[in-house]
């Protein structure tokens, strides 16, 4: 199984990563293209394996081309060189979850906050939660902080999102950017608060502002050498505009 298998830009390290031994499913945590956006190419390779997506984010893999419009009117240029080819998904090969289902070894549950499509895998034998965004961005033991492009951004949703992950009890989280922990319940409380600080770090502020105060938050909380790589995975400059638009949506 594939939990979230990057863009189509890097997919060749998870053919290498798997070798000889097909996968038997796709899981996606939400439709963004750094997570989902290289299974169209997975499909091509193997295609009978199903891919797992929740109800909201199906269609945009089934037929990613408003999606990927969007996606160019913001990232221009660079769409290409970051996420490379998005590939449509047959239908056949879509698995729609909603949240509280149990697969096999596997649960599912719906954790909205950074995409309201953001869904969450326990794998229950090892007791294991992959979860996607909704835990943060982790780096060498740092600070967990949310990624909150917009336009899906709830603070209220996200933290119940984190409320769901920890009454699975996991031994274990597994986050794309970057790693795993199993300091759980240090992990979830970190990024409560870390939501709370960023929410309020964006009221009446501005990109620039906000990414400067990201940067600041970061120096007397990260590991020595790791903030650049920070940077890396989600911009700082890019944070603010899903904070604010939901600030606005509340008339804050």
């Amino acid at each position: 199984m594939i939990v979230d298998p990057g863009s189509q830009r890097t997919i060749d390290r998870v053919l290498d990563a798997i070798g000889d031994e097909p996968p038997r499913a796709v899981l996606l945590t939400h439709v963004h293209f750094d997570h989902a956006g290289g299974a169209g190419a997975l499909v091509g390779r193997y295609p009978g394996i199903e891919v797992w997506v929740h109800e909201l984010g199906a269609p945009h893999m089934i037929d990613p081309t408003r999606l990927v419009a969007s996606a160019r009117r913001v990232y221009g240029d660079y769409f290409d060189l970051l996420w490379g080819d998005v590939i449509a998904i047959p239908e056949a090969n879509v698995r729609v979850v909603r949240g509280d289902e149990v697969i096999g070894d596997w649960e599912v549950a719906h954790t909205p906050g950074h995409a309201k499509h953001h869904v969450s895998y326990l794998h229950r034998p090892t007791r294991t939660a992959f979860t996607g965004d909704v835990s943060g961005i982790r780096i060498d033991g740092g600070p967990a902080f949310p990624p909150t492009p917009p336009p899906d951004i709830d603070p209220p949703a996200w933290h119940a999102s984190l409320d769901r992950i920890a009454a699975w009890g996991p031994e274990r989280l597994v986050y794309q950017h970057f790693g795993q922990s199993t300091d759980v319940a240090a992990h979830l409380d970190g990024m409560h608060d870390a939501l709370d600080r960023f929410t309020e770090a964006a009221r009446g502020s501005e990109p620039a502002a906000m990414a400067a105060w990201i940067r600041a938050w970061l120096e007397e909380r990260a590991p020595e050498g790791s903030i650049e790589r920070y940077y890396l995975a989600s911009p700082f400059e890019g944070m603010f505009g899903g904070l604010d638009r939901w600030l606005r949506s509340q008339g804050a």
